[in-house]
């Protein structure tokens, strides 16, 4: 972990512009060595990563304080496009190794992204957030199971934010009491003196 990063409290500008989850916890830094083994889980073919990796996510949740209060672990869904695409859905491993590591309850398919995109990796926050606005459903029976419940949400990497809020939005809609995100890495926020805007901060916590 590099100097100067958050170790908890939120910066300013995340409370000028709160994300609608209600905290975030991140496992790793999204910097070498760790980049280049979670390109491999999520783009060449090895799920068997999801298992250590997910245990290291679990690792840095239950190291924030008492989980219990999530009762159920949700994944970041795939369009279906890219789903058939990988064949697999890497945050659906990881949710699934982080739920039974801490002896969780895990609704794999318990949202839907009904609506394609393209890659966001070379999308600025704002068109991130547009493009992937309206993307995501849960099925009626998902809501009904869902409703007054606190969910933690699982993702591999957390950039600006825009997916796991607009998610976020989607549970709350159907009725989720609160939303955690849990994320395998987070992308660094700037080193001090670089540009940065509100958009592009999410809740860091080391």
């Amino acid at each position: 972990m590099r100097p100067g990063w958050p170790t908890g409290e939120p910066c300013a500008l995340c409370e000028a512009y709160p994300p609608e989850f209600d905290r975030a916890v991140a496992a790793l830094d999204y910097i070498p060595p760790w980049t280049p083994l979670i390109a491999r889980l999520k783009f060449h073919e090895t799920p068997a990563l999801a298992r250590p990796l997910g245990r290291l996510l679990a690792q840095a949740v239950r190291a924030r304080g008492p989980c219990s209060r999530y009762t159920v672990v949700v994944p970041a869904p795939l369009s279906a496009e890219r789903h058939r695409e990988r064949g697999y859905n890497q945050a659906g491993l990881l949710a699934r190794e982080v739920a039974c590591a801490l002896g969780l309850a895990c609704e794999p398919e318990a949202l839907h992204k009904h609506q394609h995109t393209a890659r966001m990796m070379s999308l600025q926050s704002d068109e991130r957030a547009l493009q992937i606005r309206g993307a995501f459903s849960l099925l009626p029976d998902q809501a009904r199971h869902l409703k007054g419940r606190d969910v933690a949400l699982v993702d591999d990497v957390m950039t600006t934010g825009a997916t796991l809020n607009e998610l976020t939005r989607t549970l709350h809609a159907a009725g989720v009491r609160s939303v955690q995100a849990w994320v395998l890495a987070r992308t660094p926020p700037p080193r001090s003196g670089d540009a940065v805007t509100a958009a592009d901060e999410g809740r860091w916590e080391a």
